[in-house]
């Protein structure tokens, strides 16, 4: 496919509930139609173009992830349409086949209001390439005969209509975060998806540590002693307000495909500077909870003990081993919990007695 640039673009769809539509194979091509009428009035296409329309409807997270995959395997189809000197300046719709997409371009399951459906344009022209980046999402108001088309084929009012470029979604999930209180979050986001070889450190006020190369992102987890012991923590609401950022921040990376590799924190601090992989890779944490011996307190009672605190959860849960020491669990993912029950279980068999207790109130056990 010999053109020069390549222009990517959707319609975003603000609903009033959540739905994810796949069209089929006619009805992609319906769209399709009026996507290149609307895209020729808005922006005076030459000749020199093609289109490409995905007849699906995605998530912002599943759209906006390191190396754009659903744009790629869009490009990829194009490619393989328009091909040769006779197949230039087509319109390729694709559609779905008894409700899935091609390989690649199949919807991930979304309960979102706000969905896009992805095309890309192809053109030699420069000034047309620069008018998509400048003008799509300020002209691209849905008309009429679009909006009306989708407003029927899909099973929600549609509130809002509009044409965007990838870049116009960028900077609404910016602003979107921005207004969460959340920036750091997206700056870290933001590299992964713009940056050809992002390398980013954030360090937040609650004392959450991200460190991203490429789409990896590396995260240290501490327990309760440690956080009291690197950061001179004297209250447990420090800890529980350090974990509810550490789980909100790692749901938020991994939505949008960053590979999330939670790792011991043996030594601390890590010399920012000097920042090793290799040091990381040797203290990750490969399951969904992480575990660490302590000895047992005479106080704490002869049973597997639940942690719990009334935002944050289940903490951490502790099981006493025979030797008068204690295996701390810490659930890492939402299957933590479960796994470590599992653990727990092949150790003491399914009806092991077990306790729950407060966190804030019982915290000297966890040291």
């Amino acid at each position: 496919m010999e053109y020069k640039y390549q222009c990517d673009g959707m319609i975003t769809l603000e609903c009033q509930s959540p739905v994810q539509p796949i069209f089929d194979k006619q009805t992609a091509s319906e769209i399709t139609a009026l996507v290149a009428k609307d895209l020729n009035a808005v922006l005076q296409i030459s000749s020199q173009s093609a289109l490409v329309v995905c007849g699906a409807t995605y998530a912002t997270e599943q759209l906006l992830q390191p190396k754009f995959p659903i744009q790629n395997a869009t490009e990829q189809y194009a490619s393989a349409a328009f091909q040769g000197q006779l197949n230039t300046d087509q319109v390729l719709s694709i559609g779905a086949n008894d409700g899935l997409m091609p390989a690649g371009l199949q919807p991930n399951p979304s309960q979102q209001n706000l969905i896009h459906l992805p095309f890309c344009l192809f053109t030699n022209d420069a000034d047309l390439a620069t008018r998509f980046e400048g003008d799509l999402m300020h002209k691209g108001m849905l008309p009429p005969p679009t909006y009306e088309l989708l407003n029927g084929l899909i099973d929600s009012t549609i509130n809002h209509a509009n044409y965007m470029t990838y870049l116009d979604l960028i900077a609404m999930m910016h602003n979107h975060f921005e207004q969460l209180g959340l920036s750091h979050l997206w700056e870290l986001i933001e590299a992964a998806l713009v940056n050809d070889a992002p390398k980013k450190a954030l360090v937040t006020q609650t004392h959450n540590h991200f460190y991203l190369v490429d789409h990896l992102l590396f995260t240290p987890y501490f327990s309760w002693a440690q956080f009291k012991q690197y950061f001179a923590a004297s209250s447990t609401t420090d800890y529980i307000n350090w974990l509810m950022a550490q789980r909100l921040s790692l749901g938020a990376f991994a939505v949008h495909g960053l590979e999330i590799k939670a790792f011991k924190a043996e030594n601390w601090p890590i010399d920012g500077d000097k920042v090793c992989l290799g040091s990381f890779e040797k203290q990750r944490i490969k399951q969904t909870f992480w575990q660490h011996p302590i000895e047992a307190t005479p106080e704490m009672p002869n049973q597997v003990i639940y942690f719990e605190d009334p935002q944050a959860g289940v903490v951490a849960v502790s099981l006493p081993l025979d030797d008068n020491q204690c295996l701390i669990y810490y659930p890492i993912t939402p299957q933590g919990l479960a796994a470590i029950e599992q653990e727990i279980a092949s150790k003491r068999g399914n009806e092991y007695q077990k306790n729950t207790v407060e966190f804030i109130t019982n915290s000297d056990w966890l040291t």
